[in-house]
């Protein structure tokens, strides 16, 4: 592994004390800006889940405590529908308001976010994949991290196998061995991977499970279950939102079938289980093409990407950009103001 260069990091975190007292959250701005924050997953550093995730998918619980204090003192803390709905009526809007996100639906954010969310009164919206929860289906990501690791632990001379070459010619950086893989090595076969289609990659794993000896062992439920979103909706803390039925990248690729199912058929589904109606929706992967685009903005009253920056009275209610949140860039004070400005 590269170690990182002393110099550089000299620099980075130099930049980042300046970007910390001087972003754009420390002053007033003259017009109304919303920061949405975007979060994964909520785990504990020795948690078993964090050795299979991605590093840029996970926060600590306290460092998730130590941003939402934070961000108490320099922002007004809204429910996203409340702000979008205080500007649609007109009403006064403040002039550094934070909204809370959180995609997919994963069990560690009723575990570890809401405990906080709560303590702290701080409200949040929640993007659900919609079939995926109350189940132990598992996103491609996931089943993919469990199966090589497994591998590396227990099987690591069946990487010759001719079955997973599609795995060893898409990978990037150093070639998987006895050794499990790295969460960073990881993360780079994940986004090499991400140029196939999602139905594909699921067969494939598929395919691979099917070997005897190869399929990972038996786990417990990543996402939440709905009886677990059901009691955050009913808080009135927590509003929840549609991320799709089953996390499929709304690019140019995707049938209108598959998109009235993704888009239309989450929200029925959601809105059947919490009883109350929805209206926020998040695009998977940030993927979408002018057709799902036009479908969201009839059956939803706004949409967040993963387009980074802050919004403003101006910004189309349905590409509302967000700043992606990780342990690795915002592991303590300095370093997250530093994200929060866009600077760093």
């Amino acid at each position: 592994m590269t170690r990182p260069n002393p110099v550089k990091r000299i620099i980075k975190r130099s930049l980042q004390h300046v970007a910390a007292r001087m972003g754009p959250h420390t002053r007033s701005h003259g017009s109304p800006r919303l920061l949405i924050l975007m979060y994964h997953r909520i785990l504990p550093a020795e948690d078993p889940r964090s050795r299979l995730e991605e590093p840029g998918m996970v926060v600590t619980p306290e460092s998730f405590r130590q941003h939402l204090e934070t961000v108490k003192q320099y922002f007004e803390t809204v429910k996203l529908s409340d702000w979008l709905a205080r500007k649609s009526d007109g009403q006064p809007l403040p002039d550094r308001a934070c909204a809370i996100t959180f995609d997919d639906g994963w069990a560690d954010n009723y575990e570890f976010a809401y405990p906080v969310l709560q303590q702290l009164g701080v409200p949040a919206t929640l993007f659900l994949v919609s079939d995926m929860l109350g189940t132990k289906q598992m996103f491609w990501p996931e089943r993919l991290a469990r199966l090589v690791t497994a591998i590396a632990d227990k099987h690591p001379r069946d990487w010759s196998h001719p079955t997973l070459d599609w795995l060893r010619t898409t990978q990037t950086g150093s070639p998987f061995s006895a050794k499990a893989p790295t969460r960073e090595q990881l993360s780079d076969l994940i986004a090499s991977i991400k140029t196939l289609p999602d139905q594909e990659i699921h067969q494939r794993l598929d395919q691979i499970e099917a070997l005897p000896g190869l399929a990972p062992d038996g786990h417990t439920a990543s996402l939440l279950s709905w009886e677990q979103v059901k009691e955050m909706s009913d808080s009135g803390l927590v509003e929840m939102g549609s991320h799709t039925c089953r996390h499929i990248r709304l690019n140019a690729k995707t049938t209108e079938e598959v998109l009235q199912q993704e888009i239309i058929d989450s929200k029925k589904t959601i809105e059947r289980h919490i009883g109350k109606s929805i209206n926020s929706f998040c695009f998977p992967n940030g993927d979408y093409s002018p057709q799902a685009l036009a479908m969201v903005k009839q059956h939803y009253a706004c949409a967040v990407t993963t387009r980074s920056g802050w919004n403003t009275s101006t910004t189309d209610n349905y590409q509302l950009r967000r700043a992606g949140i990780h342990e690795d860039i915002a592991s303590d004070r300095t370093a997250f103001l530093a994200r929060l400005s866009g600077w760093i």
